[in-house]
């Protein structure tokens, strides 16, 4: 794909990127009117997450633009930040979306309930539940024709598919509840008011360990440590072989997920009788005289992680900025 293409020919990546910033800017809107039509915090929830969900799938979009520019004169890790600051951005404001909700919910049943027209709130579900299964209907066709969908750790692409056909599903819900309280009438209206902070909670109970789990990871990341052992492993097995191929004495292996990139390091201690050992130590006093100038001059803490190489292609994977076979 050349790099025009999205400005004369939106890809499918992009059209997903603006369903979904435009999707749930409209539903964030019909939440906010229908739950002051309502008086439903059920609904003012659901269309505040969208709202979110709408920022967070725009600032998507503008790091997945700049991480598919050129990296040559960008640190790697600069860019790869950004996909886990947003994590625990979503994930953080979420949660504190979520735990405002829960503290009204518990406020208006230990005050009554709260009186929610029932009729206008399964309006509200009717339309939610369409709109939804239809967005994941079309989300799901733009990923299967997509051979590069946008990054998984942001919720969109492939899985902003399933997030669509949750909404739906939560839309027929509400449309469900509310229509039994409007078919219930005046019966018990005293009863009937408790449905609806009732129903907050236990959206807040099923939801909030997902934004929780997003901000975890997402800092986790930014930390460099993603805890991700497995991946590690696997790493390990699939070098086991050319490793043993070298004589060494030791080594020391880090692997770990930064935003959307893997980030592996290695280091072999050679053994003395290596044939190699010569040149090591040769490139050894290379890196030697750069640190002892580096710490003369700088004051701050830094890395020096000095790669000598004849194949250029080497300096570009280094910065991930190559991911063609040899």
């Amino acid at each position: 794909m050349s790099a025009s293409a999205p400005d004369s020919a939106p890809s499918a990546t992009e059209r997903i990127f603006w369903v979904a910033i435009w999707g749930n800017l409209v539903l964030a809107g019909l939440g906010l009117l229908f739950g002051l039509l309502t008086r439903s915090h059920l609904i003012l929830l659901d269309g505040v997450l969208s709202g979110l969900n709408s920022l967070i799938a725009l600032m998507a979009r503008q790091v997945n633009r700049r991480l598919a520019q050129p990296q040559s004169e960008r640190l790697p890790f600069a860019d790869a930040a950004l996909d886990p600051l947003l994590e625990v951005l979503r994930g953080a404001v979420s949660v504190v979306v979520y735990g405002f909700a829960g503290l009204a919910a518990i406020a208006a049943l230990g005050s009554g309930g709260r009186a929610v027209r029932a009729a206008i709130a399964v309006v509200y579900g009717v339309v939610v539940a369409l709109g939804g299964m239809i967005l994941a209907n079309y989300q799901g066709k733009q990923v299967q024709g997509d051979a590069e969908p946008p990054s998984p750790s942001l919720s969109l692409g492939a899985v902003d598919a399933r997030h669509w056909f949750v909404e739906g599903t939560i839309g027929l819900g509400i449309a469900l509840v509310f229509g039994v309280v409007w078919m219930a009438g005046n019966r018990d209206p005293g009863l009937l008011d408790y449905v609806d902070p009732i129903f907050v909670l236990g959206v807040v109970w099923l939801s909030v360990r997902t934004p929780w789990s997003w901000a975890k990871q997402g800092w986790l990341e930014m930390l460099e440590r993603s805890g991700d052992r497995r991946l590690q492993q696997r790493i390990r097995k699939l070098l086991d072989r050319p490793i043993r191929l070298i004589p060494h004495e030791d080594d020391v292996l880090r692997a770990g997920r930064f935003g959307r990139v893997i980030y592996i390091q290695l280091y072999l201690i050679v053994s003395p009788d290596n044939e190699l050992t010569r040149q090591v130590l040769a490139h050894d006093r290379i890196r030697q005289l750069m640190y002892d100038h580096l710490h003369q001059a700088l004051s701050d803490p830094f890395a020096l992680d000095v790669v000598i190489t004849s194949d250029r292609r080497w300096a570009e994977r280094a910065v991930a900025g190559s991911q063609s076979p040899p």
